[in-house]
């Protein structure tokens, strides 16, 4: 829970990507891919770009690091909203509206993954993060982009 709060003071401080960040994305996604990414709105770029970065030397693991959480783009709340709808999630009173949709982002944007042709590690990832590796996942891999995505 602790990254979340920096989760929302990053959201709230994040700037859109460089024309040369912009350039990295284009070499690791296909142009399919690369509109999803584009979908998100630029707080969820920057986000997923840094995961991208704190991957490092795992090349494998960008196309998974940059669309991740690509299923936030169907819905646009805030960086009050995310938090509301998070906090609300975590109890077990019904969620619905945007704020369903929000909390179903994983699914949602494995999905949409899937869809256009992303690599199943992508897929895998989307679906189940955060949480223990799916089955066929490796859990070193897992690792790698579980803590990059919680830095």
């Amino acid at each position: 829970m602790i990254h979340l709060i920096g989760r929302f003071f990053g959201f709230l401080r994040a700037r859109p990507l460089s024309p040369t960040e912009q350039d990295e994305v284009a070499c690791i996604l296909s142009p399919p891919l690369r509109r999803l990414f584009y979908r998100q709105c630029f707080q969820d770029q920057r986000h997923a770009f840094d995961v991208a970065r704190r991957v490092g030397d795992h090349p494998e693991l960008w196309e998974a690091a940059l669309l991740h959480d690509v299923g936030k783009s169907e819905v646009r709340l805030g960086a009050f909203g995310r938090s509301w709808a998070t906090l609300w999630g975590a109890t077990s009173l019904p969620v619905w509206g945007r704020w369903r949709t929000y909390l179903m982002h994983a699914s949602r944007g494995a999905d949409l993954l899937e869809r256009h042709g992303a690599g199943c590690s992508t897929i895998l990832f989307t679906r189940h993060h955060p949480g223990p590796p799916p089955r066929g996942f490796d859990p070193a891999s897992w690792d790698v982009l579980a803590h990059a995505d919680e830095s």
